[in-house]
């Protein structure tokens, strides 16, 4: 059977690409995985150390494989040369043909449209590409920026829960605002 998650396309946008997390892009994630601002509406972080980095691919990313899910995309600033946050298909959802959405960018790039463009390319290879029934994404409700790229991608809302979190500065108390987008919703609209 043809496993596709493990050999996923490259996307070039402006100045930027998407591209298969590298054991290598340690540095950079724990660059931007360590600020407080980036993490503070993530289940993870902030990072302390490289370490921290470098468990994340070990331990999160590289083993999406074996659950049939591909690693995750690097967004990468071709002029630098160096990886600015992720995207990814970071669970599938049990007993369905579909996956959930995860972002994260560096603060340096924020506003500037690149995770729209981003998430507007794995929407296009989770239906086109491995070939999902739906796709999920999640935020908080206080995270109005990850919200607003979500709402600008046609996905609908689904439901809202109370969302309770643990970290490093204390508790996070919010709710997590759950949507969705399916095949036929996002092929009506091409």
């Amino acid at each position: 059977m043809k496993k596709p998650y493990k050999n996923m396309p490259e996307y070039v946008f402006g100045h930027y690409k998407l591209r298969t997390i590298l054991k290598s892009d340690a540095v950079d994630m724990f660059d931007y995985g360590k600020d407080l601002d980036v993490t503070r509406y993530l289940n993870w972080g902030p990072f302390t150390t490289i370490f921290d980095a470098k468990k994340t691919y070990s331990e999160i990313f590289k083993p999406r494989i074996k659950a049939g899910l591909p690693i995750g995309y690097a967004i990468v600033d071709m002029r630098k040369n160096k990886m600015i946050g992720t995207i990814d298909f970071h669970s599938k959802i049990k007993g369905e043909n579909s996956a959930e959405i995860g972002f994260c960018l560096h603060k340096d790039y924020w506003n500037q449209g690149i995770m729209t463009n981003a998430l507007q390319y794995l929407i296009q290879i989770g239906f086109n590409y491995l070939h999902y029934d739906s796709i999920r994404i999640k935020h908080l409700s206080q995270n109005t920026a990850s919200q607003k790229v979500i709402e600008k991608m046609k996905f609908k809302f689904v439901s809202k829960e109370p969302y309770l979190l643990e970290k490093v500065y204390g508790i996070l108390k919010d709710e997590v605002l759950t949507y969705e987008l399916k095949r036929e919703d996002y092929h009506g609209n091409q």
